[in-house]
């Protein structure tokens, strides 16, 4: 079976499948809400501020200070920050955030973790896959949030950039390992053996032979990656070790909670919640539909 041949028939598959469906409906919504942010914060810019980081001075309850947020209004339909901060437009701005921080995340861990998966398994038992594997144990070492910590205090804080890099390196491992295991596998059919009798190199199988079998894993593991860094990218904003100079969901929470307004401003704490939520949820839902088409045993389920 070609690769076109196999994408139109897992794609049969997916459309028909109504948890795919469904999270393909919610990620559909929020990439809207993603693309609605700059032309929300273009319109609101015509107030002469820019609704993200400056301050309305027509609000009414604005003092100079900032000691109340504001409750939603025609002019804030989501109301304000403590500072006078448009909390609608921080929340558009948070939903283009978490898609870039988890696919580009997502995408470079996957693209890392099945290059070396695939290497690792076709030379198994050998030193290249002794490598690669003593390599996945040493990372599987290194607690996650700790590292943070300790980087954002030698560099006096991280980066938006900084941290996908971070979860970058330490987030290829479990791909790694799923792929490897794939191809230990592969390896032993008999289409690799009929490449290797017909003169392909090491790099023609493992890419052109072994890759197409093993990308639908690939693909799975990267729509929960996906859900996963998102998470992750808010608990540590949330945390306060976060890009202050991006307004993410994860920022949102941690200004909600550092200014004391988490249980008396409500319309503060909870559209990043519900965004976080909901969005990882989406990609879940997504993940979970590309196992059934992984797995067959799970489609009577």
């Amino acid at each position: 079976m070609s690769i076109k041949q196999s994408w139109n028939k897992n794609w049969l598959l997916f459309k028909h499948n109504k948890t795919a469906v469904a999270g393909v409906i919610v990620l559909l919504f929020f990439l809207c809400l993603a693309i609605l942010g700059p032309i929300y914060v273009e319109v609101m810019g015509e107030r002469e501020y820019d609704p993200r980081y400056g301050i309305d001075m027509d609000l009414e309850k604005y003092s100079g200070t900032g000691t109340h947020a504001n409750p939603p209004s025609l002019a804030h339909p989501l109301g304000t920050t403590k500072m006078g901060r448009d909390i609608f437009a921080q929340f558009l701005n948070g939903a283009k955030m978490a898609f870039l921080v988890g696919i580009i995340t997502a995408l470079c861990s996957t693209l890392a973790g099945t290059v070396l998966g695939l290497t690792s398994g076709y030379y198994g038992g050998s030193w290249i896959d002794s490598l690669i594997m003593w390599i996945v144990q040493i990372i599987y070492c290194i607690p996650f949030l700790p590292l943070v910590l300790i980087l954002a205090a030698l560099f006096g804080g991280l980066s938006l950039w900084g941290l996908i890099l971070i979860m970058v390196i330490t987030g290829w491992t479990g791909t790694c390992r799923i792929i490897r295991a794939q191809s230990l596998s592969l390896r032993e059919r008999l289409f690799v053996d009929a490449a290797k009798v017909a003169g392909g190199n090491s790099s023609h199988i493992m890419f052109k032979h072994i890759a197409p079998n093993v990308l639908p894993l690939a693909f799975l593991n990267m729509s929960l990656g996906v859900a996963y860094f998102i998470l992750t990218e808010a608990s540590i904003s949330f945390l306060g070790f976060g890009d202050p100079t991006q307004v993410s969901w994860g920022i949102m929470l941690n200004s909600c909670w550092t200014n004391g307004h988490i249980f008396n401003a409500p319309w503060w704490m909870i559209p990043p919640g519900i965004g976080i939520s909901f969005l990882s949820t989406g990609f879940y839902l997504v993940g979970r539909g590309m196992e059934e088409i992984i797995n067959p045993k799970l489609r009577s389920l």
